[in-house]
């Protein structure tokens, strides 16, 4: 595993080893140990390393860093004795950085939940002397993003519709009807040559005639209209089951234009189904935390970026004004609908996202404390829940496989 992270470290002089290679390779050992355990347990782990590493010290409870310094002790027992007061801090966020950079090459959902956060938090963030080493991460975790992005881009299938062939017009066959017509009329045609069973009455003999002549032509005249309904009732046949298979053919459309067609239905009615009404009834902090919890049942884990463009609109459609506004402006949402949000997810959220501050009001010390517009919050707050989702399954996996063990 490469040391990029912890060199970067170094070159800041961050992290000072007296150039002894030995301690790099036993942090570097370190920092692979923990990768496995992060890729294992995203949200009980890797996720609470990101918050300590972005979160001041002042902020950070005492045992913010307890696995980074386990994993440490065990390749390195006497750390403690070069990284002594604050310093250690600062080694467990470079060891903890660099567990993260390769926790995302085990589990690639981990990158697109650590992209999604620190679109929120690296804005919002003074990082100071560990900006290029935090950049690191970030790059590691938008490339996995990317990939996931296209992992969920399915191109354009061509729809195969098997239609039915063309209907050819039919023609009546002239001569066999004037055969016909000739028999029915008399004994002989003009040429003098009796027909198939002919009428033996010509026209003179008046009623035997007429009498021979009606019964000979109305079969006629029903045999050739009913071929003629026939062939058309093959025609409706044939069209109808053209338009039952293109019908049909609309399930197999690329399901990139479905969630397009989706989330235009959304943002056109805008109207929330977890509230079932209009956002337009509800309060502020309510219209944007249901908003979110509505439009993620729509969205994969790795959304594209123009959603978030999408769902600003949306807010801006509702008229709620363009203020910035702190946390305890969402807050002030009615309990069910701070609910909404985990109920979106099966885990429970990690403590220090924003998110966990909106459901519960715990007063766990946040990474941050942004002043945002409300359109602002619910971006915010949107990929926060997209990022605990796309790896929740991960966690949910893990603890079964412990629960199994036990």
């Amino acid at each position: 595993m490469s040391a990029t992270v912890l060199q970067a470290f170094m070159q800041v002089s961050l992290i000072d080893l007296e150039g002894e290679d030995t301690r790099l390779e036993k942090l570097r050992a370190a920092s692979a140990a923990l990768a496995i355990e992060f890729a294992d347990r995203p949200i009980s782990m890797a996720i609470p390393a990101l918050v300590a590493i972005l979160r001041d010290d002042d902020k950070n409870p005492a045992d913010a860093f307890d696995d980074t310094a386990r994993a440490i002790g065990v390749h390195w027992n006497t750390y403690q004795s070069v990284f002594r007061d604050g310093k250690a801090n600062t080694l467990y966020r470079g060891v903890a950085l660099q567990a993260l950079v390769a926790a995302i090459e085990i589990q690639r959902s981990l990158g697109t939940a650590i992209a999604l956060l620190m679109r929120n938090f690296a804005p919002a963030v003074e990082l100071g002397k560990y900006a290029s080493s935090v950049k690191l991460l970030v790059n590691a975790a938008e490339a996995a993003f990317a990939k996931e992005r296209e992992a969920l881009t399915v191109p354009a299938q061509g729809v195969s519709i098997a239609l039915p062939s063309t209907v050819k017009a039919t023609k009546v066959d002239r001569p066999k009807l004037l055969k016909s017509i000739e028999a029915a009329v008399g004994p002989h045609n003009r040429a003098g040559t009796p027909g198939e069973n002919p009428n033996p009455h010509w026209s003179n003999a008046a009623n035997p005639w007429s009498h021979e002549f009606s019964d000979r032509l109305m079969p006629i005249i029903a045999d050739h209209i009913d071929m003629a309904i026939a062939e058309a009732a093959k025609f409706d046949e044939k069209n109808q089951r053209g338009v039952a298979n293109s019908i049909a053919a609309l399930g197999t459309i690329n399901p990139a234009i479905q969630l397009s067609m989706r989330l235009l239905w959304w943002r056109q009615s805008l109207y929330s189904e977890s509230a079932a009404k209009s956002y337009r009834e509800l309060g502020a902090a309510e219209a944007v935390i249901r908003a979110v919890a509505d439009l993620s049942g729509y969205l994969p884990d790795a959304y594209e970026p123009a959603v978030d463009s999408f769902l600003s609109e949306a807010i801006l459609a509702l008229g709620l004004g363009n203020d910035a506004q702190d946390i305890a402006a969402i807050q002030r949402a009615d309990a069910p609908t701070r609910t909404a949000l985990t109920d979106c997810l099966a885990i429970r959220v990690p403590a220090g996202l924003l998110m966990t501050s909106v459901h519960q009001m715990d007063g766990v010390a946040q990474i941050c404390t942004p002043m945002l517009t409300y359109q602002g919050w619910a971006i915010w707050l949107l990929r926060e829940l997209m990022a605990v989702r796309a790896v929740q399954g991960i966690q949910k996996a893990t603890e079964a496989e412990d629960a199994a063990d036990e």
